[in-house]
């Protein structure tokens, strides 16, 4: 298991000097795992939500996330690397005290710890970058070719779309299955597909790294809340708290803004049992 202590700038919050002054931690141990710091789980393995860069670093949306919440509660952050299976046992059993994993909110989970809904992912249809057609759903690729990630919700989608066409006497829709969404990207490269799905936060970032090979035709489908998650009352009551702040000071915004990330309208809080789908815009191009 890799441990890494990352301690955010404070900028967003007080001047540097307040800070060192004026800033006590906002909880001890117990109920933290550890006096002084936020032991956090995290699963590095996808850009640009959470991820290694070529640096070593550990960086990313949720790291950044994670690192503002630390602060605010006057706390350092441990990120724990670990596998996503394991979370929810682990953090059960003790073993941290947060989980900041782009975790998806199910009422089934939020029956076994204590979850915090704050965002959505979503994802986004892209097609060549000489394809300047208007996109309205997945009913544009009736026949035609489209690549999603084995085994996702991605792919069940648009499977389902699919199966859609062919009963209104459509052609089905030619759906391809890839390991990640580099090689989705990698095959519409190649002119192997017509179009496909990657997360809409991947599609502005990979967007930004590539020579321009692709168009993001559509934003913000089909989303999905995430959340935080935790086993202690006292600490979930704190990271509340921390949201709603940052949500009032305009940090929250700015900081999800920066990676075409939906957001949930506050006021946040700890939920259980179903929720309503997230409403998702479309993100500018």
């Amino acid at each position: 298991m890799i441990r890494a202590t990352w301690l955010l700038w404070i900028g967003c919050m007080l001047p540097a000097a307040a800070f060192a002054q004026a800033c006590q931690p906002q909880l001890g141990a117990p109920p933290l795992v550890h006096a002084g710091e936020l032991a956090t789980a995290i699963n590095p393995t996808v850009a640009p939500i959470q991820y290694i860069d070529e640096n070593g670093n550990l960086v990313g949306l949720d790291v950044d996330f994670g690192n503002m919440i630390a602060a605010r509660l006057c706390l350092k952050m441990n990120f724990i690397s670990t596998q996503f299976a394991t979370m929810i046992p682990s953090l059960k059993e003790g073993r941290f005290d947060m989980i900041d994993t782009f975790m998806y909110y199910t009422p089934e989970r939020a029956a076994q710890v204590l979850m915090i809904p704050y965002g959505a992912g979503t994802l986004a249809i892209v097609v060549p970058a000489d394809n300047k057609d208007a996109i309205a759903d997945l009913a544009y690729f009736s026949g035609k070719r489209f690549g999603a990630q084995l085994g996702s919700i991605d792919e069940k989608t648009v499977r389902e779309a699919s199966d859609a066409l062919v009963k209104s006497g459509k052609p089905p829709i030619d759906v391809r299955s890839f390991p990640n969404y580099s090689d989705v990207l990698q095959t519409l490269s190649a002119g192997q597909i017509d179009g496909g799905f990657v997360g809409t936060e991947q599609a502005y970032y990979y967007r930004k790294k590539s020579v321009g090979f692709f168009r993001i035709a559509l934003t913000g489908l089909y989303p999905h809340t995430e959340a935080l998650a935790f086993s202690q009352h006292p600490v979930a009551d704190r990271v509340v708290d921390a949201l709603n702040a940052m949500h009032a000071d305009g940090s929250f915004a700015k900081l999800f803004g920066a990676y075409h990330h939906c957001t949930l309208p506050p006021p946040y809080r700890i939920t259980t049992g179903p929720l309503d789908p997230p409403t998702c815009p479309a993100q500018p191009e």
